[in-house]
Formats: structure tokens, sequence, C-alpha cells
């Protein structure tokens, strides 16, 4: 258990500085989401931020885990943002899981300018972490 605290306590200080390099904005550790169930892992330190992010790292897999997306999204409802789960396996590079709704409410695509239903957030998208950042940086 500590192994694994320790390694998410570093992915989470990675996956910071990658955001801040590629965004600019400066994310800090969510340390309450030990004890309080629903938060995300890092949030920023000022300003707004279109998404929660929920991050996992795990030795071996394929893909993300149903519970992980679930995870995510009962964090972002509650903060009231959109998803997003960045997960790795070891060697393996950054996967992001977004909310379709997230591409769809990019201004050069949003469809639903003068109105209409969103999309549940069960229809996901996977990008890389340089994808994920440029949604980022057009949702803001």
């Amino acid at each position: 258990m500590v192994n694994s605290r320790a390694k998410g306590s570093r992915n989470e200080l990675k996956v910071a500085a990658d955001l801040y390099e590629a965004l600019g904005i400066k994310f800090e550790r969510i340390l309450d989401q030990t004890r309080q169930a629903g938060l995300g892992d890092l949030r920023p330190v000022s300003g707004s931020f279109p998404f929660t992010l929920e991050l996992k790292h795990y030795k071996e897999g394929v893909q993300a885990r149903p519970e992980w997306w679930d995870q995510a999204i009962t964090s972002a409802q509650l903060a009231g943002n959109y998803p997003a789960l960045l997960y790795r396996y070891n060697r393996q590079p950054v996967r992001c899981r977004i909310p379709l709704q997230a591409v769809i409410d990019m201004p050069e695509f949003n469809v639903y300018a003068g109105g209409g239903n969103p999309y549940d957030w069960r229809y996901a998208c996977e990008v890389d972490f340089d994808t994920f950042c440029m949604i980022c940086r057009e949702l803001m």
C-alpha cells in the first residue's frame, strides 16, 4: 500500500509538471482525496480549468478500467466540470479519456450554439496527452 501511494504521488507530480509545461497552469495535489470520496487528484492553483482530473498509473494493462471512468465522472459532477481520466501503464504514454461533449463544446465544433441536448458522459473518446492539452486550451 505504501509503494502504491508513493507511485500515485509521483504520477500526480509528474502530470502536474507536464500540464504546467504544456498549458502554463500550476496544479496542486488534492490531499483530502484519501479522506473524502468524490474529489479529483489535481486542481489548478488559480484560475479556472474545464476538467476535473482523475489520474491512474498501473504496472500493466491495455485500456482504462470502467470503474476509473465512473470515478472520474462522479468527481466531475461534484465539481461542476468535465471529467478527464489520465492513465498510463509502465513504459507506456499517458492516455486521456474525456467525454465527447468536451470536444463538441469546443468553439469551432459547437453544434449546440443555439441550444440542444448534451451527450451523456458515458460517450467518451481517448486521446494522447498533447491532444488533451489542445482541447483544454480551446475550452479555456
